[in-house]
């Protein structure tokens, strides 16, 4: 997840887009601690790492909504459906994995939240946070 596609994913509005360069990074943190191990990261590590991101993603999530709010955004509730589904995963990724017993299933459960965190990152913003352009913009001052 390079700068070049974090780039391509830009919404306008200042404060999301600093929020998503954020998510991006602990994302990238994730996958490189997954390619410096062989693509398993230890449940510990996991839950370590999904725990800093799942703290972020609140903040950004309260944010988010809170301007949509303002701006009586018509895909509020859409939007905050997905923050919602991305926080019960994460929840469960992190309760599973949080005393670093993936074992044998390490590599598999890496596997799937690279590809969960990918896609769901992508398409959220693709799909969701990019409706907010010109709706969102006049009140994000």
């Amino acid at each position: 997840m390079g700068s070049v596609w974090y780039g391509a994913m830009k919404i306008g509005i200042d404060i999301v887009d600093d929020d998503h360069k954020q998510l991006f990074a602990l994302v990238h943190e994730f996958n490189a601690a997954a390619d410096a191990q062989g693509g398993e990261v230890s449940g510990a590590q996991m839950a370590e790492i999904l725990t800093r991101l799942q703290n972020y993603v609140a903040d950004h999530f309260q944010r988010e909504e809170q301007m949509q709010l303002e701006a009586k955004y018509d895909g509020y509730e859409e939007n905050k459906r997905q923050h919602e589904e991305l926080t019960r995963t994460l929840s469960a990724f992190i309760a599973k994995h949080k005393g670093g017993g993936a074992g044998a299933e390490a590599r598999t459960a890496t596997r799937e939240m690279r590809e969960f965190l990918g896609v769901w990152l992508s398409q959220h913003i693709l799909k969701t946070d990019l409706k907010m352009r010109g709706r969102i913009l006049p009140w994000a001052g």
